[in-house]
């Protein structure tokens, strides 16, 4: 996925707060940031079951001990995506539920979900939830600033009597985010059928 693409990394990685780093050390995230996009390019092009370690370090111009100190596994290729995207994501969604106070941000916040998954590269995308699938990280991915954010909204709303206050935010949480991923998952419905199908299975949560 290249900078354009929601997928790729938009730029390098994003130094860890204190002191400057130092020329090693910004070298070091250069050739991170090398080796994960061609990395993704390739997981794009033949999915990550054929992505072969040689090929990737030839193209990003390292040694495959290189590739394997920054990313042990192939699956870690997927694992950063995650990271890098999280925030880029969490911004898109934020901005299309401020952008709007039509319906209940639920809705809103299904409608941008699908919208910014749609624009993902497939391959990319399909491999990520396999792997979200594989590895489910209940605490990690709870704990992400996606779910924060949209635990946060749905207090909100549970002050403003919007959501039923009988579970607590988080729990509430969990279950519309584990009730919503499997829209967020399946392909086999154009995106605007898995909004409507969505709103359905909101509706039938918490109403109109």
């Amino acid at each position: 996925m290249s900078s354009g693409n929601p997928d790729q990394p938009s730029g390098p990685s994003s130094p860890p707060q204190g002191p400057p780093l130092s020329q090693r050390e910004r070298q070091s995230l250069a050739t991170r940031d090398r080796i994960l996009t061609v990395a993704l390019d390739e997981i794009a092009e033949c999915g990550l079951g054929a992505v072969r370690i040689e090929h990737i370090a030839r193209k990003a111009e390292v040694t495959r001990p290189t590739v394997y100190a920054h990313f042990p596994t192939r699956e870690d290729f997927l694992r950063e995506l995650q990271t890098r995207s999280e925030s880029r994501a969490l911004e898109a969604v934020a901005q299309r539920l401020r952008a709007s106070e039509r319906d209940h941000f639920l809705h809103r916040f299904v409608d941008a979900t699908i919208d910014l998954l749609a624009d993902a590269n497939p391959v990319l995308r399909r491999e990520t939830f396999a792997l979200m699938l594989r590895e489910p990280r209940k605490e990690d991915w709870m704990g992400n600033a996606l779910f924060e954010f949209l635990e946060e909204e749905v207090a909100l709303a549970q002050t403003r009597g919007e959501i039923d206050n009988s579970l607590p935010a988080s729990e509430t949480t969990r279950i519309l985010t584990t009730a919503l991923f499997g829209f967020f998952v399946i392909e086999s419905d154009e995106p605007d059928v898995r909004k409507k199908e969505a709103h359905q299975m909101l509706d039938l949560l918490i109403g109109n």
